[in-house]
This record gives C-alpha cells, sequence and structure tokens, in this order.
C-alpha cells in the first residue's frame, strides 16, 4: 500500500464507452466515496440511521409518500398562439391537434411500466384526462402549468402539461418540479403542493407513429419525484447516459428502437425508498464491498462516503442489462454529490472529462486529491481507502 499523499504516476483506469461516443478518465478533483457489505470494519449499513442520507430522506430532496404507490397524474394540454412571443417556442409555426385523451392514452403505454421497472413495483404513474388551456401571446409554458394546477380535480397529485406547440432546437425540451412537500395528513393535491411536470410537443409529433418517445417526459416526472439533474456541462447540457435526469435519450441514441430513458443513480432510488437502507452502506477507513447492481432487487446497490471536502460521494455498479443496455459494458461509477441546505442540489461523475459517465472496470484504480484511492477487483468488489487514516 501506497504512504498516504504518494499518488502513483500512471494510475490504471478503464473506462466504459458506448456506442455512438468515447469517454476518457482525466483529473480527479476532491474527494471520492464507497462502502457496502463489507470486511473489518470499513463499512456499515448500521449506522446509516444516524448519517446523512438519512437526513436527505427527510429533505425536500426526497419524494416522500408520493413515490409509494399509485400517484395520479392529469393530462392537460396547453395551446400556444401562433404569435407566441416567448423565445422557447423558437417562432416555430407547427400546432399540433392533440387533446388530453391521446396524450394521456399515449403516456400511459409506456411511462408507468418504466417506473414499475425502475421501483420494483413500489411506484406508478397513474395518468388521467384533465383539460385544455389557452395563453396569452406573451406568456411563458409556466403560465400553462398555473393554469393546469387552477383546473385540476381534488384526486390529481401532479399534472403532466403538454404544449401543441413545439420548442426551438436551443431550448430546453421541458421542466419539472416536486413542489412543495406533501401536507402531514392526506390529501396530497397539486393544488397544495403544485407537483408538475410539462414539455414541449416535439415528442408527440406524428412522424414517431404510434410509439413517441417518452424518456423526456419520464426525466420531467423524475423531477416531480424531487429528483435534480446529473452530469450536465457548464452551459447545462445533459452529457451522461447513466441517469435518466441527464441525457435521457442515451438509451435511444444507442438503439433507436428504445422510447425509454435509462434507470437512474442508485441515490435516487434510495431517496425515493425504493432501495432499502439494508442495502446501502458508508464507508469509512478502508473498506472492502461486493457490489450487487444498482438496478437490480438485492445486495449492497449503493457506497457512499462523505469526503474530507464536506460532499457526499456515492459508488454503484451500472449493469449492462434493462433500462441500462444501452452500455456497452458494465462497470462502476462515482458520483460528487452537492447538498445545500440539507438538500441535493446537483450530482455529478467524478469520472469523465466532459462528464460522459465513464465507468471503472476490475483492475481499474483512481485516486482523488492524494487522499482516496478507489480500487475496482474481480466480481465487482471494490476497495475504497482514506489514505489520511494510514501511518505516513
Amino acid at each position: 500500500m501506497l504512504s498516504r499523499g504518494t499518488r502513483p504516476a500512471t494510475p490504471s483506469v478503464y473506462v466504459v464507452t458506448w456506442r455512438w461516443s468515447a469517454a476518457k478518465v482525466v483529473g480527479f478533483a476532491t474527494a471520492v466515496a464507497a462502502a457496502g457489505s463489507c470486511s473489518a470494519g470499513g463499512a456499515t449499513g448500521a449506522s446509516l440511521a444516524d448519517g446523512v442520507l438519512a437526513l436527505l430522506r427527510d429533505s425536500p430532496s426526497a419524494g416522500g409518500r408520493r413515490t409509494e404507490g399509485d400517484d395520479p397524474f392529469e393530462v392537460w394540454i396547453c395551446h400556444v398562439p401562433a404569435d407566441a412571443t416567448a423565445s422557447i417556442y423558437g417562432g416555430l409555426p407547427l400546432r399540433l391537434p392533440l387533446t388530453p385523451a391521446a396524450v394521456t392514452a399515449v403516456v400511459a403505454a409506456s411511462v408507468p411500466a418504466y417506473f414499475d421497472a425502475l421501483s420494483h413495483g413500489k411506484y406508478r404513474p397513474v395518468f388521467t384526462a384533465g383539460g385544455e388551456v389557452t395563453i396569452g401571446r406573451d406568456d411563458q409554458p409556466q403560465a400553462c402549468v398555473d393554469a393546469a394546477i387552477a383546473g385540476a380535480g381534488p384526486a390529481a397529485e401532479a399534472v403532466l402539461v403538454v404544449a401543441d406547440a413545439e420548442h426551438g432546437a436551443d431550448q430546453a425540451g421541458g421542466f419539472g418540479t416536486g413542489g412543495q412537500p406533501c401536507p402531514p395528513a392526506a390529501p396530497c393535491a397539486v393544488g397544495s403542493t403544485r407537483r408538475a411536470a410539462y414539455v414541449g410537443a416535439s415528442d408527440f409529433h406524428p412522424d414517431w407513429g404510434d410509439r413517441p418517445p417518452m424518456d423526456l417526459v419520464e426525466h420531467e416526472i423524475g423531477h416531480t419525484l424531487g429528483w435534480v439533474h446529473s452530469g450536465t456541462d457548464d452551459a447545462g447540457n445533459y452529457r451522461s447516459g447513466l441517469d435518466v435526469m441527464s441525457n435521457s435519450a442515451a438509451a435511444r441514441a444507442a438503439d433507436p428502437l428504445r422510447r425509454d430513458a435509462p434507470g437512474t443513480l442508485a441515490v435516487n432510488l434510495y431517496l425515493a425508498g425504493w432501495l432499502p437502507a439494508g442495502d446501502v452502506a458508508v464507508a469509512f477507513g478502508t473498506a472492502d464491498v461486493t457490489l450487487a447492481p444498482s438496478l437490480g432487487d438485492e445486495g449492497t446497490r449503493l457506497v457512499v462516503f462523505e469526503g474530507h471536502d464536506g460532499e457526499l460521494y456515492s459508488v454503484e455498479l451500472f449493469a449492462n442489462v434493462g433500462l441500462d443496455d444501452h452500455l456497452l459494458q458494465s462497470g462502476v461509477g462515482v458520483h460528487r454529490i452537492e447538498i445545500v441546505n440539507g438538500s441535493i442540489t446537483r450530482i455529478e461523475p467524478v469520472l469523465g472529462d466532459p462528464p460522459e459517465g465513464a465507468l471503472m472496470l476490475p483492475g481499474a484504480q483512481i485516486w482523488i486529491t492524494n487522499e482516496w484511492s478507489v480500487t475496482v477487483r474481480d466480481g465487482w468488489q471494490v476497495r475504497i481507502v482514506d489514505e489520511t487514516t494510514l501511518p505516513i
């Protein structure tokens, strides 16, 4: 073992690339994390109840009761004037003849199944047709959302608003919000929480046929569950294919027949209550952990550690099966999780420049700021060492 502060001149680093692009590993800033059901005092799941993850479960970052069971969404159509001035619509002339019933049928055909698979049957959005609103010439898309919330029925706990206008090519495809926490007692009506997802018309264009892509809708619904973006560059572009909350079209880019997004990060699964605390471990000192696939249904699927910079770091195994079958190979990913005022505000891959979501294969080792070393071994065993705890 190298002594503290000594870094190998050439770390042995392997990365996974996707079929459409290559990823690389370069500079490692700040610290990294890991752990699991592991060896000699290196990691533990028992301390989780008193740790930062338990606090996050009680924060606005977490989905709370809205991620368990059926989640009723009303689907609304927003009619955008032909002379709309909002830049998001880019002056595009097309207006699609969308109806709440037709859009509800399309969304309900695949989105509930996606979340059912992601949550292992714990969560399922349920879509019913709402109504239609028309905004003013100078209104922004938020006006669509406000009108839909005002018109939603008492049983709706969120709204999905679809505009009949496309967005400009340089504009965001939509947005979503978890709104306010649910009241202490039921119901959790959208009029109280203002949970909403909004998308433009592009993914409902007739050119898609009867199977339009739903990855953007799934991304925005992720926001209604309290999930934040991951893997964005300084311009806000989504660069990671590891998470529905980053490049949600990554799976479709690898396989044009795919219509759903990739899976999501294990920390989101934990916050939603879909990954039990018993399958999460916290690393400290030296830990040897055997990882199970993060989208699987058993085993240690998330390992976390609080770095010396005060941020939280995660380690998980991405298996190229199921929702992540767009990945060329399986591999271990490491993410830095920024927490402000008790809530997650940003998640970034530690590997990759730009953050294409590079993954480590067996035999790879990385060092982060000369404080932590992370080594991947055969059988997806990961050794995490806090080098500052070792004798000099």
